[in-house]
């Protein structure tokens, strides 16, 4: 993907930075099976990743110097009190946001003073008016700085700037909807500087997002390029005659060999898998590796149905669990969401086809390139085997993936356009379902949908399927960047 985005801790929890991940994965996971897919995936796109810039924030804090009351008798504090130091409070978390800087890959400007009066607020604005950064981050310490607040946030949403209002205190009296709006992201949360990190994401996603590059292998004689208007990806259209040249190019090497040993030795079984299956996946992979190098790409979408042994079933499961979009069936609006989720999440989603049991209530999600790392490259390995895909006889191969039972998953289905929309949804995992009797592709999951009354209310097809409660933070995103939300029958908290 890019620098920033593995730059962050790993999904796992275990605090591993990314960064520091990729550049040792090799010699730390040393024989082990994990280590060839990760490492070899993430190679292909590192000349890519290495080119991209974080995005630059102003960060504002906005409070009177404490001589302006604490010398006066006749004046007061007000929240949080007296006693409250806004100026020792600044410099805790500038040296937190500093951290959140290295870790995101952010560049945040930000000053040892505070705003505190209007004059300064309008400096400030004319500073923004004139820098243009993408992105503002206002941290209010004091209940009569929000007239400096609103004219800032104005002056953010005048110019199309993202704001993060963040207010990090247990009490500030009165109303507040009306910050909850588009172009905002409203904080009021005690101590919560994660909440601060989670916005400072979500704007570096976007900006990362602009950066990117994606090919689309397909049927189309020479190649073009485009640009998707709201996120600015671009997408780089390659004829799949290219693709099917460069594979059959491709020798046995020994990372073939690693490429095959790491699927076949974590697979709990093999059903109806040959050599030349396998031997295919692999060049599959090389194929595509190659190709993302050479084109300096983040990721990839081919039309790849009907290609007999040339398919890149396995080779799309290995990407996504390194983080590199994979997206079959050269669907573009599943590419974005693709990118969008693995650089706001650190995690893959499932890109699959959408079916219902109407006596369950139930949503069932299927394909055939399931990653094993739904939590990311260095989170845990879901089980699976290996088997003929589930359409065709000539015998290339696929990946069934059991996810896990009760896990709370998050999906999302991106529609572009003049009005660009996004839908989410929240479940849960009833169950992964052998295959047969279940039909569809060989990875089948079966949700129940948390936040709809009707499962038949999703909508979409090639929907992301992402391990983990993330509705709230996709909804965030798209209040603060602007995009609206499709909201089919959705019930549910806050954020609409």
């Amino acid at each position: 993907m890019n620098q920033q985005h593995h730059n962050s801790t790993c999904a796992c929890g275990c605090q591993l930075d990314r960064r520091e991940f990729l550049a040792i994965a090799s010699a730390a996971f040393g024989g082990m099976a994990l280590a060839p897919m990760i490492a070899d995936a993430a190679e292909s796109a590192a000349a890519s990743r290495a080119s991209k810039q974080g995005a630059t924030v102003r960060v504002v804090f906005l409070y009177p110097p404490s001589a302006t009351f604490k010398t006066k008798t006749d004046d007061w504090w007000s929240w949080p009190g007296n006693d409250y130091d806004a100026e020792g409070r600044q410099k805790q978390y500038t040296a937190a946001l500093r951290k959140m800087e290295q870790k995101l890959g952010v560049k945040l400007v930000m000053d040892n003073s505070s705003i505190a009066d209007d004059a300064g607020a309008q400096r400030l604005a004319q500073e923004l008016e004139a820098q243009k950064p993408d992105g503002l981050l206002l941290v209010m310490f004091y209940n009569r700085s929000l007239a400096h607040a609103d004219l800032l946030l104005k002056a953010a949403d005048k110019l199309g700037i993202p704001a993060l209002f963040y207010i990090g205190l247990g009490v500030k009296h009165g109303p507040v909807t009306t910050y909850r709006r588009p172009g905002v992201y409203f904080i009021q949360s005690l101590e919560n500087l994660g909440a601060i990190e989670s916005g400072l994401r979500m704007i570096n996603t976007k900006k990362l997002m602009a950066q990117s590059k994606l090919l689309s292998v397909t049927d189309v004689k020479k190649p073009a390029e485009i640009v998707e208007p709201f996120f600015g990806t671009k997408i780089s259209v390659i004829p799949f005659e290219r693709y099917a040249d460069e594979f059959g190019k491709v020798a046995l090497s020994a990372e073939a060999q690693r490429f095959i040993a790491r699927f076949r030795g974590g697979a709990k079984s093999k059903r109806g898998i040959t050599k030349e299956a396998l031997e295919n996946a692999a060049r599959a992979h090389l194929t595509l590796k190659k190709l993302l190098a050479e084109e300096r790409a983040d990721g990839v979408a081919m039309t790849c149905l009907r290609r007999g042994m040339l398919k890149p079933c396995m080779s799309f499961s290995a990407l996504n669990s390194a983080l590199v979009p994979a997206v079959c069936e050269n669907d573009l609006p599943a590419a974005y969401g693709q990118l969008l989720g693995q650089l706001l999440l650190d995690q893959p989603g499932f890109q699959h086809n959408p079916c219902y049991d109407t006596e369950r209530n139930h949503y069932y999600a299927s394909h055939c390139t399931c990653a094993t790392r739904m939590r990311g490259p260095v989170g845990p390995e879901l089980p699976y085997l290996l088997r003929r895909f589930a359409h065709t006889n000539e015998g290339s191969c696929a990946i069934q993936v059991f996810w896990k039972p009760d896990e709370p998953v998050t999906m999302i289905h991106y529609y572009p356009g003049k009005e660009p929309m996004l839908d989410v949804y929240a479940g849960h995992v009833v169950k992964s379902h052998a295959m047969p009797p279940a039909g569809g592709c060989t990875t089948n999951v079966e949700i129940a949908i948390t936040d709809r009354e009707d499962a038949c209310m999703v909508k979409g097809h090639h929907n992301l399927l992402f391990s983990g409660d993330h509705a709230r933070k996709f909804r965030l995103f798209a209040q603060l960047h602007k995009l609206k939300l499709a909201e089919s029958g959705f019930k549910g908290p806050w954020p609409v």
